[in-house]
């Protein structure tokens, strides 16, 4: 059994595999500022119009054209790069890319919401909050400009939102690492192989030649091969004719209208990027195949449950989207809540099992020698309790936000009080822990979404109010790779600094030009035309979950008013009241009694101000009273709005009734709502009716999901088959099948092949620096046809 001693020596000999430095340099020079404003302007742009048109990131790939461009340049100049200067410019590349979809691009993504069929569908549309993104009927929506006062409350809360997060995750990171590397001296284990890779990017600077640069060229060459047939094709193509040429069909080939003629309810297609089988190539070989075995299994299961009744929202026609919709609303979604939940039980147990065997088992005493608050000279460490301070700042702007933003904040105070000074420091410590001892992390599903749905809130504001929620336990780790890489911790206080307002300024100037040239989405941006519709589709199913119907009745039991959850726009609504018996209304009429149905009643719905423009004509009949022979009861009266009434301007309209007599004992009022004169349209609202979000979570399959994650670890423990398996499966779950199924081409190709030529560990090698080098190729010629495409557009657009 080790002991103390042997424990600790275990863990520093993690911590010295790449010495610490004794010195410490600034890598914040004229050299990374030039390497921000290339990749706010030179590579953002690249990334978000590839992001739009083939669902594609520049991601790591942005980080190696940056430093090879300088690399360049320095030898070409006779001079090199330090190590600290190539780590600055991998932190900013990559930081740069990231925050580029929180900023700019993700008000792109606001307006396509409130915008989208989906929430249209859902009675939504009307009710999202104007702070999040203009009304429907703004000027702005209509000439596609951020340029105009109903973006003015959008983008102030942007740029709060920019500054507190990071500001939150550097003080807390910061302090965390303090802690746990300073003071308890954990290893990190990941941290030297960051660090690491800078110091390898750094030697070609100096002339060093390697393996590296002629693996990163061949997979280049495929990329730009490659790219030139599926993004320069069509995005040239798309500046010139009114509709995109594309040899490839982006983002998939799709079968499933054909085959779910025979196959019910399955998606079926693949995609033919080769994206996925580089992907395959790199990924762990049973990640894949768990994967691959979820879709295969989800092929086999899904016309079944469909013939069980499973599977009952589901009607042949649908294409995937639609058919990965509905199959997650009747069934998938609880699996996979249920499922999540056993990962996270499974990760926190292995987490736990390894801390244990780190420390020496149940008898081993806690580690050693502790380290020293005081940080190392020239570091550029700051004080613990500014960082605090700081963090306690910036927390506290996030819940100043939501008191000003949600109507009713004092009901949820504690809440916030709780999730930014408790929660999430906790959750951080705890991760930041985890990463320091065995490089593992653990998140705790669903915290947010649960914390909204059971606050009782009514409206669907909540879900837009920023949470002071996170996790930065892993971000402790960044602090390591720093301190290994030598470079100041004020060189990253600095790059922080002139990133935001460069990454702000740069997304607005991009987004704005591109959302100009043609809507987002549109036939010009494919894959969000596609993509965006279904991200629509889970994101308003969420909000639901708050959206709930109210039933008010007089004290004698008289008169009642329902107020349905929420209303389409623009429809003819019909709407009906009946006293119906609890049996009679829990057994959906199969058994109990009910009296006859009131007379039926319409109303228009607009939500504008002012007259709707036109008022469609109603089906001949529509109003067709039902007789009431041969049934007993109490017979309800319609109270409002009037029969004359024609257009109601609220989605969520006060519909009163009234009888002669209370209603006898036990006895409901119950209401109907539909677009369908006949009652039979999937989106009618009844008293006895759940939110969509209610039907979607199934608490005897969320339980089955648990089960069966928790079991197929434990049998492959048992059998001591590998444990990626399941973590491979949670992504079947959650991903459309038509990006998964190629993935497992590149994994074959890796373990029966690449592994004999070049031997298992030297491919492990060669694989991410190929694929890199092919996302690289890949963005270059993306970079290079969007262009043309852009200037294309703009010369286009003027009239002589």
């Amino acid at each position: 059994m080790l002991g103390r001693k042997n424990a600790n020596q275990e863990i520093e000999e993690y911590r010295d595999l790449l010495a610490t430095p004794t010195e410490y340099r600034e890598g914040f020079t004229s050299t990374s500022v030039i390497g921000v404003l290339f990749v706010a302007f030179i590579m953002i742009p690249g990334n978000m119009y590839l992001s739009l048109m083939v669902g594609g990131s520049l991601g790591a790939a942005a980080e190696w054209v940056t430093i090879i461009l300088f690399a360049e340049i320095t030898k070409r100049s006779f001079t090199t790069l330090s190590r600290q200067e190539v780590y600055v410019l991998y932190y900013v590349a990559a930081g740069l890319i990231a925050a580029e979809t929180g900023a700019f691009e993700g008000l792109l993504w606001n307006q396509y919401l409130r915008q989208s069929p989906a929430a249209k569908q859902f009675g939504i549309a009307n009710l999202m909050p104007d702070w999040f993104a203009p009304p429907l009927d703004s000027p702005a929506l209509l000439a596609r400009t951020f340029l105009h006062h109903d973006w003015i409350l959008p983008i102030v809360l942007l740029v709060a939102g920019m500054v507190i997060s990071r500001l939150s995750w550097f003080t807390m990171a910061y302090t965390l690492f303090r802690l746990m590397s300073d003071y308890e001296r954990l290893p990190f284990p990941f941290a030297p192989v960051a660090a690491q890779g800078a110091t390898a990017l750094a030697e070609t600077t100096q002339g060093v030649d390697s393996w590296r640069w002629r693996v990163f060229s061949a997979g280049a060459m495929i990329g730009l091969v490659f790219g030139a047939l599926y993004v320069a094709i069509p995005a040239i193509s798309g500046a010139l004719l009114t509709e995109p040429i594309q040899l490839i069909p982006i983002p998939f080939i799709d079968f499933t209208q054909v085959t779910g003629n025979f196959i019910a309810a399955t998606p079926i297609g693949f995609t033919a990027h080769l994206g996925p089988i580089f992907a395959g190539l790199v990924m762990p070989f049973w990640g894949v195949v768990g994967t691959f075995l979820g879709v295969v299994a989800h092929t086999i299961a899904n016309p079944i449950l469909h013939s069980y009744g499973f599977l009952e929202m589901w009607q042949p026609g649908m294409g995937v989207l639609e058919t990965w919709f509905v199959n997650s609303i009747d069934f998938w979604m609880s699996f996979g809540i249920g499922t999540t939940i056993s990962i996270a039980i499974i990760g926190l147990w292995q987490v736990i099992r390894s801390l244990w065997l780190a420390r020496g088992g149940p008898k081993a005493t806690a580690p050693g020698a502790k380290g020293s608050w005081t940080p190392p000279p020239g570091r550029g460490d700051f004080p613990i309790w500014a960082a605090i301070g700081l963090y306690a700042v910036s927390a506290a702007g996030l819940i100043l936000i939501a008191w000003f933003l949600l109507p009713e904040f004092d009901r949820f105070v504690l809440f916030f009080l709780f999730f930014g000074f408790v929660f999430t420091p906790f959750q951080s410590f705890v991760n930041a822990r985890l990463v320091g001892m065995v490089g593992q992390t653990i998140d705790f599903p669903y915290i947010r979404e649960a914390t909204i749905m059971l606050s009782g809130y009514q409206g669907i504001d909540i879900w837009f109010v920023p949470f002071p929620l996170g996790n930065y336990g892993a971000q402790t780790q960044k602090f390591r790779e720093i301190e290994l890489t030598g470079t100041r911790f004020t060189s990253i206080i600095k790059a922080e600094l002139l990133m935001v307002p460069i990454v702000l300024f740069a997304t607005f100037l991009y987004s704005s030009y591109i959302w100009k040239l043609a809507p987002i989405p549109s036939a010009s941006y494919p894959y969000a035309q596609l993509m965006w519709r279904l991200r629509a589709l889970q994101t308003c199913i969420w909000f639901t979950g708050t959206l709930t119907s109210e039933l008010a009745k007089s004290a004698d039991n008289r008169e009642a008013t329902w107020k349905p959850a929420n209303l389409v726009e623009n429809e003819w609504w019909y709407w009906r009241v009946r006293a119906v018996t609890p049996e009679w209304k829990e057994s959906n009429g199969e058994r109990g009694e009910a009296g006859p149905w009131s007379e039926k009643r319409a109303f228009f719905t607009y939500f504008d101000e002012g007259e709707p423009e036109f008022i469609p004509e109603r089906p001949p009949g529509a109003l067709k009273q039902l007789s009431a022979d041969g049934v007993s009861g109490p017979m309800v009266t319609l109270l409002g709005p009037p029969a004359d009434v024609g257009v109601v301007y609220d989605p969520r309209p006060a519909l009163g009734v009234r009888v002669s007599e209370p209603l006898p004992a036990g006895w409901e009022f119950y209401f109907a709502v539909d677009t369908d004169p006949n009652f039979t349209s999937p989106w009618i609202q009844r008293t006895s009716d759940e939110p969509w979000l209610q039907k979607a979570i199934k608490e005897e399959i969320i339980l089955a999901g648990a089960i069966v994650g928790l079991g197929s670890y434990i049998i492959l423990s048992i059998l001591g088959l590998p444990i990626l398996l399941i973590f491979g499966y949670v992504r079947a779950l959650v991903t459309i099948p038509h990006w998964m199924v190629t993935e497992i081409i590149g994994a074959l190709l890796a373990r029966y092949y690449f592994w004999n030529k070049y031997g298992k560990q030297q491919w492990r090698l060669y694989a991410p620096v190929l694929a890199v080098g092919f996302a690289c190729g890949m963005a270059l010629m993306g970079m290079a046809s969007i262009s043309i495409a852009l200037i294309q557009k703009s010369v286009s657009v003027l009239i002589f």
